[in-house]
């Protein structure tokens, strides 16, 4: 089992190892999309900023200031997909919204500009089954009941 780096992810990871025996291990690749500038900042102060409404709208080519871009969140979550695609090995991911979003966008075949057609809530699951080259999404965004 694989998670981000970020507190949060490995607070989600650590019931889900625990109830099936698993070790958690830390796999920069799954951190959350770094907003650079805009880190910290609220949705109400970045509102008039033509960037974030850019960022909002065209995700194929936006990028925050100093942050990194949606396609390259997607290639490094590529990467770890691919990693376990070769090996056929069944793997748990937790990772990040926009970083998840990335991952299925990839395996559907579907533009970074489609990113809003994709909810994925926190704490919700969604199944890949992948190969050498490619993939396809058995599930998105699926919640248990408390």
């Amino acid at each position: 089992m694989l998670a981000s780096p970020r507190d949060r992810t490995a607070e989600t990871a650590a019931p889900i190892a625990a109830a099936l025996g698993l070790t958690v291990e830390t796999e920069p690749d799954l951190d959350e999309i770094e907003t650079g500038a805009w880190t910290g900042r609220g949705f109400d102060e970045l509102a008039a900023d033509p960037l974030w409404a850019a960022w909002n709208t065209e995700r194929a080519t936006a990028r925050s200031p100093g942050g990194e871009s949606m396609a390259e969140a997607q290639a490094r979550i590529g990467r770890v997909l691919d990693r376990f695609a070769a090996d056929g090995a069944p793997v748990i991911l937790v990772s990040h919204g926009d970083v998840i979003r990335a991952a299925l966008l990839g395996i559907l075949g579907l533009g970074l500009d489609a990113y809003d057609r994709i909810v994925v809530d926190p704490a919700s699951c969604s199944e890949l089954a992948l190969w050498p080259g490619g993939g396809r999404v058995v599930s998105i965004n699926e919640r248990t009941v408390p």
